[in-house]
């Protein structure tokens, strides 16, 4: 399966489709013929901003030529392997995001807020064509219908694509309770997956912004390059009400400066929300847009069944990138996402015991973006190089 990838992804990505599978030739034959890797071209429609108009465009990438290789060995050569690739869809990337509500007593409307805008922030990053995992930290005050949620309170659970963790988020505890609970929504994450984290809360942290990334980046190798996006209080109350701002109208709607929520925006490159302004719609808008237009191509693939006449072997398979200007790069496997630190680049299975996805390893996955027409090629049939 020969995958082509163009860099840059649309905001709104509405159409992906994998065309034109060309048929795999032996790479060892007796005819002495340079083996051939089926090619997948990638049909994908892209639109302006906003969803209406007609200025509609669509680009269609051709199928990869025939690459050309060494024969593995002359005709007759027994330690020749015959190597055939197959059809895969490929996506773009999925998203995993983590949300924390501080359910202290003076955010029982900021909660209702939340519960509002959650399915509607996650249907706009579904039409994208982006999978979304949400996984939310609060009290059962918190309970998400259908499409989202479950709508079965207060086990309003929905997997793979929601997981409620049922516990009470203080004023100042937010982030620790991400630490916290890691154990428990660490599993619903992908390693390939791109990662945000929104905290809602009207105070600060007692866990300082650099203390928390530190922390939090430790978990897994996985969220080095999360986003931290905060709805909080951008001022002092006692101030806010001197000025009568928006965080003091009648009664204060702000309990503290946010401002490790506020520092940890700055860091991580996320969306600030004002939570004095009470209108969370148009925050969960841009971080879904955000989320979108963050994505890139997906660097996992599901292993299709092996062709007719034969059986699939672990052992047996390869993957290959192709720089689009005539360089290739045999990417290695590796047989954990911990062996991805120790190496140039690699791949591994997501279950070595019972594969069903090949996933390229962090540092591989930003190099294979980074090319304007790059490729990659996964084939069965020769024994599997390793990593070095």
């Amino acid at each position: 399966m020969t995958m082509r990838a163009t860099r840059g992804l649309p905001r709104a990505l509405t159409t992906l489709a994998a065309l034109a599978v060309l048929p795999a030739a032996a790479c060892g034959g007796d005819d002495g013929d340079r083996p051939m890797m089926t090619s997948v071209g990638i049909t994908f429609t892209t639109g302006p901003d906003s969803t209406t108009g007609d200025d509609t465009a669509e680009t269609t990438v051709a199928p990869i030529p025939d690459i050309g290789a060494d024969d593995t060995g002359p005709p007759g050569d027994t330690d020749g392997c015959a190597e055939v690739s197959d059809e895969a869809m490929v996506g773009v990337q999925p998203a995993d995001i983590l949300v924390v509500v501080d359910n202290s007593g003076s955010m029982d409307a900021e909660e209702g807020f939340v519960q509002t805008n959650l399915n509607a922030f996650s249907s706009q990053i579904f039409l994208a064509n982006i999978d979304a995992h949400v996984v939310l930290i609060s009290n059962d005050n918190i309970c998400l219908p259908t499409p989202l949620g479950s709508g079965s309170c207060p086990a309003d659970d929905n997997p793979p694509g929601y997981l409620h963790i049922h516990d009470g988020v203080g004023s100042n505890d937010g982030l620790q309770k991400i630490l916290d609970h890691s154990a428990e929504w660490l599993p619903a994450f992908r390693p390939t997956a791109s990662k945000h984290v929104i905290l809602v809360s009207d105070d600060d942290s007692d866990l300082s912004a650099e203390a928390f990334d530190q922390a939090f980046r430790a978990l897994d190798p996985s969220l080095e390059d999360y986003v931290f996006h905060a709805i909080a209080s951008p001022e002092d109350p006692i101030i806010a009400c001197l000025a009568m701002t928006s965080c003091c109208p009648l009664i204060p709607l702000s309990a503290a400066l946010s401002q490790e929520y506020i520092d940890l925006v700055a860091l991580r490159g996320g969306i600030f929300g004002n939570l004095c302004e009470q209108n969370f719609g148009p925050i969960f808008d841009q971080v879904s847009m955000q989320v979108v237009q963050g994505a890139t191509l997906a660097c996992e693939y599901s292993i299709p069944p092996p062709p007719d006449g034969m059986d699939f072997d672990p052992d047996q398979v390869n993957v290959e990138f192709d720089d689009g200007a005539g360089s290739i790069l045999d990417i290695g496997r590796v047989e954990s996402p911990a062996e991805c630190a120790g190496v140039t680049d690699g791949w591994y299975y997501d279950d070595p015991m019972a594969p069903t996805r090949i996933i390229v390893c962090p540092q591989t996955c930003t190099k294979i973006q980074g090319f304007d027409m790059a490729s990659i090629s996964i084939k069965f049939g020769c024994a599997t190089i390793p990593a070095a």
